[in-house]
């Protein structure tokens, strides 16, 4: 009797990972007499398992393999979605919130330059939006779509004093001045505030347009700004500058340091021990004491006991205070009648007016002795002729330099007899001690003077009432 022999064909399992992106199949073993297992059965099988995507017929093939049987092998495979990217900003300034000094390349540590000023420009651009790009679906193997991640927007941090372009792409600042972050949006302000004192806590302050400071200004910083300049407590011992006004509520004590410089003018409660330069007026509520004050109009002390006393001052139009000098005959040199900006700028052409112009003589002396010489350029060597055009160069140079000077000086002396009005008014009493310079003239007060003012008659100076 024939033993019974069990057939066993192949069989095709179908594994589908969790995600649903990946099919593996699975070829099990046929017995000797078993069939094999077709492609089409086997492409049929992942069809019964509703496996209807990328599938890959040369990965059937080689699960078909004998030396694969039994092993899982991919044949299928989804495609990923790919997600869109995110809109984002990109920040051409970034706000300085930081107030950690700077350490530079020696190791030294700069306590003074904090940089917390975010200087912008009207038209500056200040952010760009990156837009947003739309991703791609995917598919599984089950054929199912798959979305993909919808990509964020985001819009351009516009806040004051700040405008787009028309796609709200690009941001830019609409005026000059400080650029700051607030609630997430990017401001732009004309006046930066200080809330306490320009000290080691703020660092010094340079800013594109005006400065509002609730504290003092202390000793060894420094302030500039584009605009105007308002300190509610007092300045020390600092350098301040401003292309406007400064206003000081409590007083300027330099402490013989620093200096105080304004494009037009300067208010102060009182003036003391300090160097203060102003454009236009200087003008003082109290007193003017040991200073050195240089202004383009004039120099006021208007307060009930309005003094003016010890130092230098400088004005093109007036001086005028209540006491002029001490009972104690403290110097005080003051000058009217002659801008002291021009005058300064007179003094500095003539000096280099000297130097310019011995230098052009000693050039012409030397052109000079080569025409007697009689020796034709052509039967020079090429050293002495370089020389001999350089000699040219700098004699041409230097004649229409001297007469730019000499134009400039012309200007500058209409400009100083412009102010042949100008006057030193007295409101109560100028002491011994007080020199008074008009224009070119000086009178020294020896005696008490009351209630006068000086001016020019006659080319001196002279005395007068009150008017």
């Amino acid at each position: 009797m024939l033993e019974k022999v069990n057939v066993i064909d192949s069989v095709v399992e179908v594994y589908v990972d969790n995600d649903k992106m990946k099919a593996h199949i699975l070829i099990t073993r046929p017995s000797e007499n078993g069939s094999r297992c077709s492609v089409e059965k086997a492409i049929q099988a992942l069809q019964d398992k509703k496996v209807v995507f990328g599938i890959d017929e040369k990965r059937v093939r080689e699960a078909l393999q004998h030396n694969n049987w039994e092993r899982k092998i991919l044949v299928a495979q989804g495609i990923a979605p790919i997600d869109g990217l995110d809109a984002r900003l990109e920040y051409v300034f970034q706000s300085k919130t930081s107030t950690q000094p700077r350490i530079d390349d020696s190791g030294k540590v700069d306590f003074h330059n904090l940089g917390l000023v975010n200087n912008v420009r009207k038209g500056d651009l200040l952010v760009t939006k990156i837009p947003y790009r739309v991703g791609a679906p995917g598919t599984d193997v089950f054929g199912k779509i798959i979305p993909a991640k919808h990509p964020k927007d985001v819009n351009l941090p516009r806040g004051k004093n700040t405008v787009s372009d028309s796609e709200g792409i690009h941001l830019y600042a609409a005026i000059d001045g400080h650029m700051s972050f607030i609630n997430n949006k990017i401001d732009i302000n004309q006046v930066f505030n200080v809330i306490g004192d320009v000290d080691y806590s703020s660092g010094n302050i340079d800013f594109i347009g005006s400065v509002a400071i609730r504290g003092n200004v202390t000793t060894g910083f420094k302030v500039n700004a584009g605009g105007d300049i308002e300190v509610q407590g007092s300045v020390e011992g600092a350098d301040v500058t401003a292309h406007g006004s400064i206003v000081v509520k409590g007083g300027i004590n330099g402490k013989m340091k620093g200096k105080v410089a304004a494009g037009t003018n300067v208010v102060a409660r009182f003036i003391e021990n300090a160097v203060v330069e102003a454009g236009c007026n200087v003008l003082a509520k109290e007193a003017i004491i040991q200073s050195h004050i240089k202004a383009g109009q004039g120099v006021r002390v208007t307060d009930n006991k309005a003094i003016i006393v010890g130092g230098v001052i400088q004005a093109a139009e007036e001086v005028e205070s209540k006491v002029l000098g001490s009972q104690l005959a403290t110097q005080t040199i003051v000058e009217v009648g002659v801008n002291p900006y021009i005058k300064e700028e007179y003094y500095k052409l003539t000096k280099g007016q000297t130097v310019k112009n011995k230098e052009f003589q000693n050039i012409a002396h030397n052109l000079q002795v080569y025409n007697k010489s009689g020796i034709a350029v052509e039967n020079l060597n090429e050293k002495k002729r370089e020389i001999l055009i350089k000699l040219l160069d700098q004699y041409t140079t230097l004649r229409n330099e001297l007469q730019e000077i000499d134009n400039r000086l012309e200007h500058l002396e209409k400009e100083m007899r412009r102010y042949q009005n100008a006057e030193v008014r007295v409101l109560e009493v100028v002491y011994p001690g007080v020199r008074i310079t008009i224009g070119d003239q000086i009178y020294v007060v020896n005696d008490l003077v009351k209630h006068a003012r000086f001016l020019i008659e006659d080319g001196e100076i002279r005395k007068a009432a009150l008017r």
